[in-house]
């Protein structure tokens, strides 16, 4: 009989076997990336091109966003309408998806109809059509979609959030873009976008799946051995700098909830701390029984739920925590948080450590059940130029970390003096609550981010 009065004991290590990522070098010098998985006849592709939002003109906010969206609205001989149902015919999958850093296409497919996929997904990249009905119509959806995120309180927060955190850098703006400058937007802005930014040089493939090294290059040297460009882009960042702790809120009429945001400037994936940081923050605020997360739900009940992350973007970092509470409760919300700061500054129990660690290591073969997610894996690395050898050191190095590492790491990357704080609700109960936490007036700023008279 099984003694159910008493908790498994949990094991002392998994057997988790890491796909082996090969580097491989097409004809015209792109990367490609290879994990080969026999089990399943599927190949997954990802083209990742370096070629985000970030490299919008100030005035065209946007555009890099509205380009990712017209990739693949026709290419070659084929329409909008066509090009998707030789996709269908095929069972495969096409999606294009963006953001600050980059465009990326990915293609899931089966082995026996790789090749047409392939031949497809070059049409998109070497031909792509960007005809003038589809850039009207696909640029109505965006400005459609702008209006509804205007009035969505998530979306205000951290929009607002990364404004006032990155100042004037590229990294302030929402990838959509304003409703002003998606308007200054033309098709021939579009096709300049993808001629000198969506190029060769600045893209990389990463290919999940059950075909050989030499099958790989083979037929990507067949179909997009020849797409050439322009040398890489770059774009110039300077990394802003943390100032003291400063309260901003935007007004929303009759909101029965405030959502929060709280962090500053962080270092970069690259950081030598890395592993103590994330085995800190998983304590702070980075799963579900972290030091916030009870506080402010589980002891005080402000809320469903509350995190903290550090957010890597290709030339800067960021630490968010981010929780959305009943607007009665903005004020203590936020004072919580600062003590969770300060507290995690101040102490880390081994017991705490010893939990975060098991939890990261236990996690990780998770990270891999999917191609794509394979994939993704992979993809956070080349966005950052690390060696892939990061994801076979990942879970020797989770236990390498010392406990002093750990509490260091919180003296070096949680500032509760240099903080942004961001509520999202009505002003006549948010402005107070946050003036009796600072002291001073919050200041009020309009949706955008932008500070109000």
């Amino acid at each position: 009989m099984i003694d159910r009065s008493t908790a498994p004991a949990p094991e002392k290590s998994l057997l988790f076997n890491l796909p082996e990522v090969k580097e491989l070098e097409l004809a015209n010098g792109i990367k490609l990336f290879f994990v080969r998985k026999e089990k399943l006849p599927i190949i997954y592709t990802d083209v990742l091109v370096l070629a985000g939002s970030k490299f919008d003109p100030q005035n065209k906010r946007g555009l890099g966003y509205l380009t990712s969206l017209l990739i693949d609205e026709g290419a070659g001989e084929y329409d909008s309408l066509q090009l998707s149902d030789e996709f269908e015919k095929l069972g495969s999958i096409f999606s294009v998806t963006s953001n600050h850093d980059l465009i990326s296409m990915t293609l899931l497919s089966m082995k026996e109809n790789f090749n047409r996929s392939l031949d497809l997904l070059s049409k998109i990249i070497l031909t792509p059509r960007f005809e003038e009905t589809d850039f009207l119509r696909e640029k109505k959806k965006v400005l459609d979609r702008i209006l509804q995120l205007k009035d969505e309180p998530s979306f205000i927060a951290s929009t607002v959030f990364e404004k006032i955190l990155f100042g004037e850098t590229f990294y302030a703006y929402p990838e959509i873009g304003y409703e002003d400058t998606v308007n200054e937007i033309s098709n021939n802005d579009v096709k300049k976008f993808y001629h000198d930014i969506f190029t060769a040089a600045n893209s990389k493939f990463i290919v999940v799946g059950n075909l050989t090294e030499e099958e790989a290059v083979e037929q990507f040297n067949k179909y997009l051995g020849g797409w050439n460009g322009s040398p890489k882009t770059s774009v110039a960042f300077e990394m802003p700098k943390r100032n003291p702790t400063k309260f901003f809120f935007v007004h929303k009429e009759n909101s029965a909830q405030s959502e929060i945001r709280v962090g500053h400037i962080a270092k970069k994936r690259d950081a030598a701390d890395y592993i103590p940081t994330r085995i800190m923050n998983t304590i702070l605020g980075g799963q579900f029984s972290s030091r916030i997360n009870h506080n402010l739900r589980e002891e005080k009940g402000f809320t469903y739920g509350a995190s903290s992350v550090y957010q890597y973007y290709q030339n800067a970092g960021s630490f968010e925590v981010s929780t959305a509470v009943n607007i009665e409760n903005t004020g203590a919300s936020v004072s919580e948080i600062i003590k969770e700061l300060e507290g995690i500054r101040k102490n880390i129990s081994p017991e705490e450590i010893e939990f975060a660690k098991s939890y990261l290591i236990k996690q990780f073969p998770s990270r891999f059940e999917t191609y794509s997610q394979v994939a993704k894996n992979i993809e956070q690395l080349l966005i950052h130029n690390l060696s892939v050898n990061e994801l076979a050191d990942y879970t020797a190095k989770i236990e390498a970390a010392s406990n002093e590492e750990i509490s260091k790491s919180a003296l070096e990357n949680v500032f509760p003096d240099e903080l942004v704080v961001v509520a999202v609700g009505d002003r006549e109960k948010v402005s107070a609550q946050l003036k009796d936490v600072s002291g001073n007036n919050a200041v009020e700023v309009d949706n955008s981010g932008n500070v109000l008279n």
